[in-house]
């Protein structure tokens, strides 16, 4: 199912205008000659055509649907199958952004310990219990449920522990003001639409709204918000709560783990000038270097999936995005993958 216009064609316009305005010619990946206060006008990040068809047409098969893992449930995840998994499902994605400056947390660690949280105390993510909560109460929600092999202390500092716990305290206040405190209330009234939920979303948590301005025109990424959806989607295994009739037309989820992936596939090309910050893991201003790394991300999957289907490879962006996260997460792991960017952000 398509349409003309949506809030997730928005995503795909205005990423599509920002690679757009890339060109060799305005920056040569050779030169350095920007500063990091200085780097507006500038090609930071290019997708190399050549290098994507040479990925797909050798790696074909690592783009299967047969890649997906098997479950989104995993071990790590809360998944009841009732109304209890969406409130987990909100909650997760409503602080699944910027763990980097704590050495060796990862997804895995967020999503064990919201789950933890939630067995120990099926209330706790309750949109009152919401409203309500401090920063101490956030933090120990999200205590790593083994310790780090960098921890030092027995309690590790949650980045941007203060925005976490607004975030939440605004779910709890939208929820009841508009939802009867659910999560699933707010699915419901989306429709089965995944367009629908992304605009309800976005429309009541302002902390979702995940956009920024390059060059004079709004960009518009929506990573949380998207992702919200794909989760739910493979929480109820696309039934139910989890039945979105239009769930292809999500895009990718800019983030930090997928521009490593494909900068260390070749599939993104960074300028000497970008490739020294991001290896040396400086912070990253919000600006014209973000939105070129997100807007290629988004675009790259883009084009990917077009290249597939033309080959009769029919898969979701978001099953795309899926099989390119846990190939990255590898990699990491493995440290056999080019450092990601780092950006202080709410937003990924």
């Amino acid at each position: 199912m398509s349409c003309d216009w949506s809030i997730l064609n928005e995503v795909r316009e205005t990423t599509k205008y920002v690679v757009s305005t890339l060109s060799s010619q305005s920056l040569p990946l050779s030169s350095s000659s920007p500063t990091i206060d200085n780097t507006e006008r500038y090609t930071h990040v290019l997708i190399d055509h050549d290098q994507l068809e040479k990925e797909i047409k050798e790696n074909s098969h690592l783009y299967s649907t047969k890649q997906l893992p098997p479950t989104w449930a995993q071990d790590y995840h809360f998944c009841d199958g009732t109304d209890l998994t969406a409130q987990y499902v909100l909650v997760l994605d409503a602080v699944n952004f910027c763990f980097w400056p704590l050495a060796d947390y990862e997804y895995v660690h967020l999503a064990s310990s919201l789950k933890r949280t939630l067995k120990n105390n099926n209330k706790a993510f309750d949109a009152d219990n919401l409203i309500n909560l401090t920063p101490e109460t956030v933090s120990s929600w999200l205590q790593p449920h083994e310790r780090l092999p960098s921890q030092t202390a027995d309690q590790v500092e949650i980045p941007l522990l203060e925005q976490r716990c607004k975030l939440l305290q605004e779910i709890g206040r939208a929820l009841k003001s508009y939802f009867n405190g659910s999560a699933a209330e707010l699915i419901r009234k989306a429709n089965h639409s995944a367009v629908r939920l992304v605009e309800l979303i976005t429309m009541h948590f302002p902390g979702f709204r995940d956009h920024a301005v390059y060059r004079g025109k709004q960009i518009h990424y929506y990573k949380r918000a998207q992702i919200f959806v794909g989760d739910i989607w493979g929480a109820f295994e696309g039934k139910g709560l989890g039945q979105f009739n239009d769930i292809d037309q999500l895009t990718c989820f800019a983030d930090y783990r997928l521009p490593q992936l494909m900068r260390s596939l070749g599939i993104l090309r960074y300028s000497d000038f970008v490739s020294k910050l991001v290896d040396s893991q400086s912070v990253l201003p919000t600006g014209e270097i973000e939105a070129q790394l997100r807007a290629c991300t988004v675009q790259a999957v883009e084009l990917i999936k077009a290249r597939l289907h033309s080959a009769g490879i029919n898969i979701l962006p978001l099953q795309l995005d899926w099989i390119l996260w846990e190939r990255g997460e590898a990699l990491n792991l493995a440290k056999k993958i080019h450092p990601h960017h780092c950006v202080l952000t709410i937003y990924y």
